[in-house]
């Protein structure tokens, strides 16, 4: 049994999506939440770049940044309602109290994202092999964090 591109895809985007959907389910402010929010900050960094170098490595797909993408929708599709969800969760749980250092660990965890998503993309980048997934995880980082921004304004 293979793993095709599309199915990397389908699976991260499954996953990311349904922990998005499970984060609207999660009382806010409830032993949950804290759970929640411990296992909210990984998936991205692990998911998505997996699908990016499956459909870069796979040799039926375009090498282009247009056929990659869509290879990718359903990754960046569940991405951006993991992110929408999650950046409402975290924004919420770091109002109140000064000594909530969750605001802080917030800011972590988005450069932890940002540790892994540029550099990473731009190791990956340097080779002509892996160049398109690096192309995507860098399109993808700022998705990430806009629909966090979003996410914390609208929902």
């Amino acid at each position: 049994m293979t793993i095709t591109a599309r199915g990397a895809a389908v699976f991260s985007g499954v996953i990311l999506g349904g922990f998005g959907v499970a984060g609207l389910l999660v009382t806010p402010g409830g032993r949950g939440e804290l759970n929640f929010l411990l296992a909210s900050w990984l998936l991205p960094i692990t998911l998505f770049p997996a699908a990016a170098l499956a459909a870069a490595l796979s040799p039926d797909q375009p090498r282009t940044i247009q056929g990659q993408a869509k290879v990718l929708w359903p990754a960046h599709l569940g991405l951006v309602l993991y992110a929408l969800v999650t950046g409402h969760r975290w924004f919420d749980a770091s109002r109140g109290t000064h000594e909530n250092l969750t605001g802080l660990i917030m800011i972590g965890v988005i450069v932890v994202h940002a540790a892994v998503f540029l550099p990473g993309g731009g190791a990956l980048a340097l080779f002509p092999k892996t160049r398109p997934a690096g192309f995507q995880m860098w399109l993808a980082y700022p998705v990430l964090l806009g629909c966090w921004v979003v996410g914390t304004l609208l929902l």
